[in-house]
């Protein structure tokens, strides 16, 4: 198991836990507070009624699917508290099997004796009202199976809205994977603290809204953090550009990008990199496309590529005026470019963030011989490639895969898509809670590689870097306020909206 990571300082949001570190909260408030954990488990209860009632207030009408397990014990408690403020409630078991264990069976208990029942749970009946999982909770490991598997799909057949207990049955709290059939919530109610696998895809489409609820745990019983949620506080670690600064000393990039018919990617990385501070950007293209990317980006530095010469000296005479490296986007798939890319890991140790093309020259091996620090941003597809796996296996696993990429790369691994994560070799993990489906266009990847040569260039670590960046970036597709017309070039020019007067 992976450890937990050391908390990084700027944090870049809210923290997130795993479903141990809930595990050892909860111990040591009975071990170190003497609080009982069936108060724990009312307040659970309770918290999650306050929510069912707030968002359905004409509802009237629920659907209780309780676990064997202490989640179940929790949907015992919203199940009271439901009928006593005058809903109809119904209580489901799979096989009919009560909630076990000392605090949900004394919450059962107390149910039954007000008048509920545990029913056998019908698959070919139809659930009513407002359905509340309390099936599995964060405890769960591996895909559900035979009448707790069948409960899952009568719950997600319903016609309802559907609201999980603390985390939907199925989802792993702290992956979000999910391995069989899982709920499909409308709303979460989670307990305490927010959990990993609410925020990691697919986890993330199964918990739909996400509600943390107070259970009345002191704030000095506390575990370290399993990973962080990249919000706006993330841009905390964007330094004021001093007014005494010149152009170099607010960050100036090398950016290695552009091929016939991509030269818009490479224009679209260097405005991104001004937009985001860079005080200059240098573009390394072959002499015949240089005009082309001049006319879209006149600010750009031309360092102008002569295939009858040395492209790697070309490139690595101007490394004494940058203090960050960009490569790939539009670079082309051609072997020479190839040559290229190897060639710069190996003689550069200047911060370098390689994306799109630069991530299909090279291996994970290529990269943990890097003597300088690495940031790599692929999407599924690429990571798969760099892994050996299939895209669908990055998909399940987002958060594994991402892990592996920063081990084996020893490098920062901005995994994009749905939650975009961002990984240290250290075990540091940011997960972006900020980004829409707007940025679901092309040009888009190109955009975040600027922004975070950007601020490589600028000296900040490449984690903060990376969190900082991928905030910019989910903010500015908010900001060009467009929505699904949202194209690339709308995105650099939302960035000084987002960044401010930094």
């Amino acid at each position: 198991m992976t450890a937990e990571p050391t908390p990084i300082v700027p944090r870049p949001g809210s923290a997130l836990l795993s479903a141990a570190a809930v595990r050892r909260i909860d111990a040591r408030v009975g071990h170190e507070l003497a609080m009982p954990s069936i108060l724990l488990m009312e307040r659970a209860g309770l918290a999650a009624t306050g929510a069912v009632m707030a968002r359905f207030p004409d509802a009237g009408e629920a659907t209780i699917v309780v676990g064997p397990g202490n989640n179940g014990g929790d949907g015992m408690v919203v199940a009271r508290h439901l009928q006593s403020a005058g809903w109809s409630v119904r209580v489901l078991a799979p096989d009919g099997r009560r909630p076990g264990g000392p605090d949900s069976t004394t919450m059962t208990t107390i149910a039954e004796r007000l008048g509920l029942v545990v029913e056998p749970l019908d698959t070919g009946s139809r659930l009513e009202g407002v359905v509340v999982d309390a099936l599995l909770g964060t405890g769960s490991v591996g895909a559900p199976r035979g009448p707790v598997a069948a409960a899952i799909n009568a719950i997600n057949a319903s016609c309802g809205p559907v609201v999980s207990v603390d985390m939907p049955s199925g989802v792993s709290a702290d992956t979000g994977r999910v391995d069989g059939v899982a709920v499909r919530a409308h709303l979460t109610v989670t307990f305490h603290a927010e959990k990993l696998g609410l925020y990691i895809a697919p986890g993330r489409v199964y918990a739909g809204l996400v509600e943390v609820a107070d259970i009345g745990i002191p704030a000095a019983i506390s575990e370290p953090p399993s990973a962080w949620l990249i919000e706006r506080a993330a841009l905390d670690a964007i330094d004021a550009r001093r007014p005494e600064i010149d152009k170099y000393a607010a960050g100036a990039v090398l950016l290695v990008a552009g091929s016939p018919g991509m030269v818009g990617a490479a224009a679209l990385a260097a405005r991104a990199a001004l937009r985001a501070g860079a005080g200059i950007v240098f573009s390394a293209l072959a002499q015949e496309l240089l005009a082309n990317l001049t006319a879209l980006a006149p600010e750009v530095v031309g360092i102008a590529l002569d295939g009858d010469h040395d492209a790697l000296t070309a490139i690595t005479s101007q490394l004494t005026r940058v203090s960050a490296v960009a490569i790939g986007p539009g670079l082309g798939r051609a072997s020479a470019a190839g040559s290229l890319v190897r060639a710069l890991l190996e003689t550069v140790d200047h911060p370098v963030v390689l994306d799109a093309d630069g991530l299909w020259h090279v291996t994970l091996d290529d990269l943990a011989r890097r003597v300088g620090r690495t940031v790599i941003t692929p999407h599924a597809g690429e990571a798969a490639r760099l892994l050996g796996c299939t895209r669908d296996e990055v998909d399940a696993g987002r958060l594994d895969a991402a892990r592996e990429l920063s081990r084996r790369g020893g490098v920062v691994a901005v995994l994009k898509g749905s939650g975009t994560l961002v990984v240290g070799p250290d075990g540091a993990v940011g997960v972006d809670a900020l980004g829409g489906p707007e940025l679901a266009t092309a040009g888009s990847g190109d955009v975040l590689t600027g922004i975070i040569g950007s601020l490589l260039a600028t000296g900040l670590d490449p984690w903060s870097a990376a969190c900082a960046s991928v905030a910019v970036h989910s903010l500015s597709g908010q900001a060009a306020g467009k929505g699904r017309s949202t194209m690339a070039s709308d995105l650099v020019e939302a960035i000084p909206t987002v960044i401010g007067a930094r």
